[in-house]
């Protein structure tokens, strides 16, 4: 356990987990710690339920504007090859 002047960081290094190397736990203040073996396998424990970062969802305004892009993209593409085709 790492001790900081205004907070206590429990780092649980190698969990199994392929997508974290290390995961930092800021233990509350407020809580009354019985042992450090205590906290130490409740963070563990914790670790083991994580699998894999959340999927971000995206929004409709996200999913129209990523839709808009592509469609400026294509009509850039055809734009190009119409010019290149009247230059040629």
């Amino acid at each position: 356990m790492i001790k900081g002047i205004n907070r206590q960081i429990l780092e649980v290094t190698n969990p199994e987990s392929p997508y974290f190397d290390k995961i930092l736990f800021f233990v509350s203040g407020d809580c009354e710690i019985k042992s450090e073996k205590q906290l130490k396998k409740e963070a563990e424990k914790i670790a083991a339920e994580v699998k894999k970062p959340p999927k971000t969802k995206k929004s409709k305004k996200d999913i129209v504007m990523n839709a808009v892009y592509v469609i400026f993209g294509i009509g850039a593409g055809v734009a190009t090859a119409i010019i290149l085709s009247t230059i040629i």
